[in-house]
């Protein structure tokens, strides 16, 4: 019976008892399982909390064919979170990030180590901070990184950012593009690391324009990617 560690990425209701789970495991990447009886009139076996979108998780699971879901056949928490789930920002943030990385994984779901150690540590990170309003732009920022398209500032003297090509340039691009102020702040970002996110203020505007030219850069690069549908939930947190 195989074991792994792994990020829950999705879980739907499934039946009247089931839950299916998609998670990201260290070993083997994503994979989907079905959970029996989580919804059950009988004390179910697992909790539902311990399928929270983005909760790190240790399981147990029997190998199925490749047409059918393997099962989960026990599970535990590998860090209890302190405030990603109980905080309304945060949660709403976490559902966010689980949303796009959803879409994510549907492209690059194999084994990437280094793309399972930013999870781990970039989550275990804005967990511990008491409020963090930039976190989720960073993220998805430094998460290109880990997946083939991270930006290339050709030169920092450029005035346009193309989000087609993903590289600066002198010249403004027919397509879409980050420029002025707005591409002064993706600059920043790119070169910050985490800890330093709370030293930087970006205005509500300015912050809904950058979230939205990167969920347009993950569209031009990610054939699978779908807008997250709680964009617009996210915006208001923000407000």
């Amino acid at each position: 019976m195989p074991n792994s560690k792994g990020f829950v990425v999705k879980s739907i209701k499934n039946g009247e008892t089931s839950m299916i789970v998609s998670c990201y495991l260290e070993d083997i990447g994503l994979k989907s399982f079905i959970v029996k009886g989580i919804y059950g009139a009988k004390k179910p076996k697992f909790s539902k909390a311990h399928f929270f979108p983005l909760n790190f998780i240790s399981i147990n699971y029997s190998l199925s064919k490749p047409d059918r879901l393997s099962y989960i056949k026990e599970v535990k928490p590998v860090i209890i979170f302190n405030s990603i789930h109980s905080s309304i920002e945060k949660s709403t943030v976490i559902i966010f990030l689980s949303e796009i990385l959803n879409s994510v994984f549907k492209e690059e779901g194999d084994k990437n180590q280094n793309l399972f150690n930013f999870l781990d540590k970039s989550i275990r990170w804005y967990d511990a901070q008491e409020n963090c309003n930039n976190f989720h732009i960073k993220f998805l920022i430094d998460l290109t990184r880990h997946i083939g398209f991270y930006p290339n500032i050709m030169s920092q003297e450029d005035n346009f950012f193309n989000l087609e090509s993903g590289s600066s340039s002198t010249i403004k691009p027919i397509s879409k593009f980050i420029d002025f102020h707005d591409y002064e702040l993706f600059k920043k970002l790119l070169g910050m690391k985490f800890e330093d996110l709370n030293y930087m203020a970006i205005n509500k505007d300015s912050k809904l324009r950058l979230l939205n030219h990167i969920i347009d850069y993950y569209s031009l690069h990610l054939q699978m990617f779908k807008s997250p549908k709680s964009i617009d939930i996210l915006s208001e947190i923000f407000k």
